[in-house]
């Protein structure tokens, strides 16, 4: 019971709160050819930045939501997001359809997924409301970043101008804002660890 439950846990630690409008994740691109971008994602506390190669004039991110029935909402389980795949796509339907994308998955793989699991439970599912999910895409300008938010409803994406790197006297000043290496807790720390160790006896 305790081993399932802790692999029950790693799927639904995949999943991060869903409260407020939150800005999530940040992209910026860089180009390498004609309708090729290396996108650098940073997400969680931003202090990690993930290169992807995405083919297009757009790129799209998805999210999967997972919201908690009410009994569950009452005892503190609060609603969650987990961004699930990044793409580039081509504005002209006649264009992707001839050239086709490149698809990148998100999240970790997990031995149980607590969606998939919750609705296979069918009428005996006391737990998740519904699970679904939601895309956000914008054209793709090496000039701009992306700020992509969480809502109660789903994501969306805003865009504000790179910012001008200043020189003065050969000194650049970098302000950090946020702590890196918030490490999990106790309990999630357990499930991952077992997870992985499950995942590498399958291999």
């Amino acid at each position: 019971m305790v081993l399932l439950l802790a692999l029950f846990s790693v799927s639904y630690f995949g999943y991060t709160n869903l409260t407020s409008e939150t800005r999530i994740a940040e992209l910026s691109f860089t180009q390498i050819d004609t309708d090729e971008y290396l996108a650098n994602l940073a997400t969680g506390d931003f202090c990690e930045v993930r290169g992807f190669t995405v083919h297009g004039d757009q790129w799209r991110l998805d999210a999967g939501f997972l919201k908690w029935k009410y009994w569950a909402a009452a005892l503190g389980f609060e609603s969650k997001y987990r961004l699930d795949r990044l793409e580039g796509r081509y504005a002209d339907v006649a264009m992707q359809n001839q050239r086709g994308g490149l698809s990148h998955t998100l999240g970790d793989p997990t031995l149980l997924d607590i969606a998939r699991f919750s609705e296979g439970l069918g009428r005996f599912n006391f737990f998740i409301d519904a699970t679904y999910g939601s895309s956000t895409f914008h054209d793709i300008d090496v000039t701009q970043i992306y700020d992509v938010y969480k809502t109660p409803t789903g994501i969306i994406a805003r865009k504000r101008e790179q910012p001008s790197i200043d020189l003065q006297q050969n000194i650049l000043s970098i302000e950090i804002n946020n702590a890196c290496g918030t490490k999990p807790g106790l309990w999630a720390s357990f499930s991952y660890g077992l997870n992985d160790l499950v995942l590498q006896w399958q291999e």
